[in-house]
């Protein structure tokens, strides 16, 4: 094995083990990402249920406010 040939095998393991190292930093990335995504999946379901309880709220009111209209006019 010459000169030439040993430096690009030693640039080739370099250059895959560059890859590899940010091949495992994406990886727990991923990771990282994936359990945000999931607390805010699970916020967004819980301000959904707030929501739904809030509207029922306001619909009851519209409901005693026709009424209370009614009753004020007579």
């Amino acid at each position: 094995m010459d000169f030439w040939t040993a430096i690009v095998i030693i640039v080739a393991i370099g250059v895959v083990s560059e890859m590899y190292g940010m091949r495992l930093k994406t990886v727990a990335k991923k990771a990282g990402h994936q359990e945000a995504i999931e607390a805010l999946t699970d916020r967004i379901t819980r301000l959904e249920s707030r929501m739904a309880n809030i509207e029922s709220l306001v619909i009851e009111q519209e409901k005693y406010k026709a009424f209370d209209e009614l009753a004020t006019r007579q």
